[in-house]
């Protein structure tokens, strides 16, 4: 055989398998990426409408609690004679009322259900009266997903049609009312995106196969034609071809086929460029994800010192700051003056002991808007030692400020009862493990009845407001936390001694006579005055909540026998 046509065939049948695999590899790497974009597009895409459900839920279900709320201290305040069942059943329609009313995104709605089997709101319609509920295998999936995270995937019409689409769902017990409230989004959106992805997957593959079956042709024409140049000019060609794909590698380039001979090389050349134009279309995703990330996730990066040497547009967003303004600063330029210094030491010290810290942190932006991140922070660690630390960090403002409604008085904006009922438990358990003093006020205004019933019940919240800022102002250290325990019943707890404690109690009751606020029908005074009851006890001494809470009531019986506008405290 001679060389030519050895050569001739050696190199048909190496372009052929070279050609084969290239093309191959670039459908495989295609179609697994293909494949890994379907499903992170679809992960993304339910875990974005769970979060929408989740958010809709909670604001629908605290809109329910605080209605329900209001209405039992309305309750409270009216005549003996009055009829509260009719009441209450008159707020829960203007309740569904209002929820039938509610619009969730494009095509969703708010459903209500009974845990008996009853639909009070179905398909966008307030039914009155309930009837039972219409599917009752939906209803058990409902009820079957309250025990787990709340979700559920079924098929369901959408308003005003008869088709069946996909929807997720998310579901939440009310409990006072015996109500499962939920709300769904329809899935058919996604199914729209990933037919789009298919079709242009297609298209491409369609393209490759031409692409190469022209290649395929061209060589069987010209082989002949350069098959006795061939073996002078190939290794130049393999030169030629080696270094113009580094170089295109490097630089994100097509392969330059100007120095290239002989079709094969450059048919090979073309195929190589495929690849390189999938690994850029892949690398410019993978920046697209880098820009979303950096959009969206608030991410720091300082040296060991703390000093500011990178950050996200997603800090900048939430600081207001700029680049230029943060970088070359540390955290101090956000830090909140709330925030004690002992917070910090707290996580300095496990940051440079090379741990991770996570945790919740207040912070103030540039125009001096308070907002919370939860925030993870990793030290960076080489050759054993810490050259920096990266800190990725979550928006949690509106929980915080849910859970401050939570546990907030609404007239007075001290802590409320539910609160007071879980810190006394946590501060009866940190006094024994440290066995520190622990002292509970209880305070009561004297003659709180005549006085609404001498002056209004709008003058009284104004005096309840009043008493409020005074506590507000004793109470300002991170230790002490004052509560409003209902009606014109407040406490305090607080971690100074018997001593001291005294002396704080009478400051606060004299602070309370000087604001002068009339009281025409006191006996003990011309103003507003309070009676305050103390329990004081060190950890050893601490037994639990009943106990301590009896101790502060009995006491303030003995204060109120005593004359009222004074404190007790047993011996």
């Amino acid at each position: 055989m001679k060389l030519s046509k050895f050569i001739n065939k050696f190199i048909f049948s190496i372009a052929f398998i070279c050609t084969t695999v290239v093309f191959f590899v670039s459908i495989f790497f295609q179609y697994m990426s293909h494949k890994k974009d379907i499903q992170h597009i679809k992960k993304e895409f339910i875990q974005y409408k769970k979060n929408e459900l989740i958010k809709e839920i909670q604001i629908i279900y605290n809109l329910v609690d605080q209605n329900n709320n209001m209405l039992e201290e309305l309750t409270k305040k009216l005549p003996a004679n009055s009829d509260i069942k009719e009441i209450e059943k008159e707020n829960r329609n203007n309740i569904l009322n209002l929820l039938a009313s509610y619009v969730v995104g494009k095509d969703g709605y708010i459903f209500v259900n009974t845990l008996d089997g009853k639909a009070l709101l179905w398909d966008r319609k307030r039914l009155e009266p309930a009837i039972e509920y219409p599917d009752k295998e939906l209803l058990q999936k409902q009820i079957d997903s309250l025990k787990t995270d709340g979700f559920l995937f079924y098929k369901f019409k959408k308003p005003d049609t008869i088709k069946e689409f996909d929807k997720l769902a998310f579901v939440k017990e009310y409990e006072k009312y015996g109500w499962i409230i939920g709300t769904g989004a329809y899935l058919d959106e996604i199914e729209i995106e990933l037919a789009r992805k298919e079709a242009i997957f297609k298209k491409s593959i369609e393209s490759e196969i031409i692409t190469l079956l022209a290649i395929f042709i061209l060589i069987l024409i010209v082989i002949y034609i350069i098959s006795k140049k061939l073996s002078k000019y190939i290794k130049v060609n393999i030169q030629n071809l080696t270094s113009s794909f580094e170089k295109a590698s490097k630089k994100d380039i097509k392969i330059n086929t100007d120095n290239l001979t002989f079709k094969e090389f450059i048919s090979l050349a073309n195929n190589l460029n495929s690849v390189l134009e999938n690994k850029i279309a892949t690398k410019r995703t993978l920046q697209d994800y880098v820009d979303i990330v950096n959009e969206n996730i608030i991410i720091s990066s300082t040296n060991k010192e703390g000093i500011i040497t990178d950050v996200s547009e997603a800090f900048c967003k939430i600081s207001a700051y700029s680049r230029q303004e943060l970088i070359g600063q540390n955290h101090s330029l956000i830090r909140h003056p709330d925030t004690l210094d002992s917070f910090y030491k707290d996580m300095w010290d496990t940051l440079l002991s090379k741990k991770e810290w996570k945790g919740e942190i207040k912070n103030k932006d540039k125009n001096n808007n308070d907002y919370w991140v939860l925030a993870i922070i990793k030290p960076v660690i080489k050759d054993d030692e810490i050259v920096g630390f990266t800190a990725i960090r979550t928006n949690i403002t509106d929980k915080k400020h849910i859970e401050h409604l939570s546990i907030t008085d609404d007239l007075t904006q001290l802590f409320n009862r539910r609160f007071f009922n879980v810190k006394i438990d946590k501060e009866i358990n940190r006094a024994k493990r440290e066995n520190s003093y622990l002292s509970f006020l209880i305070i009561d205004v004297d003659y709180f009845k005549d006085y609404n019933d001498n002056y209004g019940h709008q003058a009284g919240d104004v005096a309840l407001i009043e008493v409020a800022n005074v506590l507000k102002k004793y109470t300002n250290r991170s230790s002490d936390f004052a509560f409003r325990l209902g009606g014109e019943e407040f406490g305090i707890i607080t971690r100074l001694d018997k001593d001291k404690v005294i002396e704080f109690a009478n400051n606060i009751k004299n602070e309370i006579e000087s604001l002068h606020i009339e009281h025409k029908r006191s006996k003990v005074s011309e103003h507003l005055t309070i009676s305050i009851g103390i329990a004081s006890r060190i950890g050893f001494e601490l037994l639990d909540t009943n106990a301590l809470y009896k101790e502060a009531d009995d006491s303030l019986y003995e204060a109120k026998n005593n004359g009222r506008n004074c404190i007790f405290i047993q011996k």
